[in-house]
């Protein structure tokens, strides 16, 4: 047997086939019919190490919610009117249903205590009108002068008004103002027509025991 011939003959054959095959796997691969394969993901080497190794910052880090407690509110009772000062820490407020205290006296009856200011004086001068009140007329009399002289008076009262008269010697002096709550009297006091007058306060005053 040849064999070199054999060896030659193999080789050939051999040839023939590895190149069959690599036509066929070569017509494979350029079918334009065949579906196409799918991609492979694409992976970002460097961001994904940028990633991993990159240090969190704290500021990223989101801070956990504070939520403040409601302030609480004063009371209605413990706000100050308008108009009113707020009461001291401890000092009981006054009611805001309190009324008022009756006045005291219903009628000008009774005995008053007046007190003049003369201009260019410094001490007031005290005097005394016993006044009767019939209606919206006065009567009684007018207590003055060092020696307690009493002249007697008359007068109309309007229920705010007042005019009282007092006959003396060398003329009339006359009393004129206003009331408040039956307890006070301010005005003017002139004795004589057209003098610049003589500011005057009389104050209601309570009958002595007997």
């Amino acid at each position: 047997m040849n064999f070199p011939r054999l060896r030659t003959g193999l080789g050939l054959v051999a040839f023939f086939l590895v190149a069959g095959a690599g036509a066929g796997v070569a017509q494979v691969g350029t079918n334009p019919n065949a579906p196409p394969p799918p991609p492979l993901p694409v992976i970002n080497q460097n961001a994904t190490t940028a990633a991993t190794s990159a240090p969190v910052s704290p500021s990223s880090t989101p801070a956990p919610a504070v939520t403040a407690a409601p302030l609480a509110s004063p009371s209605p009772e413990a706000r100050p009117r308008r108009g009113h000062k707020a009461a001291p820490s401890g000092t009981p407020s006054p009611d805001a249903t309190d009324t008022p205290a009756p006045p005291e006296f219903k009628t000008l009856d009774g005995i008053w205590e007046i007190e003049l200011q003369p201009i260019g004086h410094r001490l007031a001068n005290y005097q005394h009108f016993s006044i009767v009140q019939s209606g919206n007329t006065l009567s009684g009399y007018w207590e003055h002068d060092p020696n307690r002289t009493k002249s007697p008076i008359t007068g109309t009262f309007d229920g705010r008004l007042i005019q009282i008269s007092a006959d003396v010697k060398g003329g009339t002096v006359t009393f004129g103002g206003y009331v408040e709550n039956m307890g006070d009297i301010v005005g003017m006091q002139h004795l004589a027509p057209g003098d610049v007058g003589i500011a005057f306060t009389a104050q209601h005053r309570k009958k002595e025991k007997s």
